[in-house]
């Protein structure tokens, strides 16, 4: 199971500023944002029907991920400007290297009363 980092397809700069098209596929139902510390660790589950779509606004990740169900594993490093997609089934454990903002995307709102988060550590 190998990871695509996904880069933004298009990008404008003019004198106005600058505008990017990070994403341009799924159907998503969330939109989160965050900022973490360096060496804080985020995740260490799986869901088994949400799909998310991450990626660094600002900063740099490393994120370790198991299949829970066929136990292929896979390691890459974000940087600034890059994401991921962590599908279902996959225990996802993103360490911040250094202080990040990110954008996660998932395709199933939170529901308190059916979170679909599994625990699966995979990462101290």
């Amino acid at each position: 199971m190998s990871h695509e980092i996904i880069v933004p397809s298009f990008e404008r700069s003019d004198e106005r500023g600058m505008f990017q098209e990070v994403l341009n596929d799924g159907r998503w139902e969330a939109l989160i944002r965050g900022r973490m510390k360096p060496g804080a660790v985020m995740g260490n589950h799986y869901h088994k029907h949400t799909v998310i779509f991450f990626y660094l606004t600002a900063g740099s990740a490393a994120i370790k991920t198991a299949h829970v169900e066929t136990g292929e594993t896979d390691e890459f490093q974000l940087k600034s400007g890059e994401g991921a997609i962590l599908r279902t089934n996959e225990s996802h454990a993103i360490r911040f290297l250094k202080e990040s903002e990110f954008i996660m995307l998932k395709s199933q709102k939170y529901d308190s009363d059916d979170p679909d988060t599994y625990r699966f550590p995979i990462e101290d």
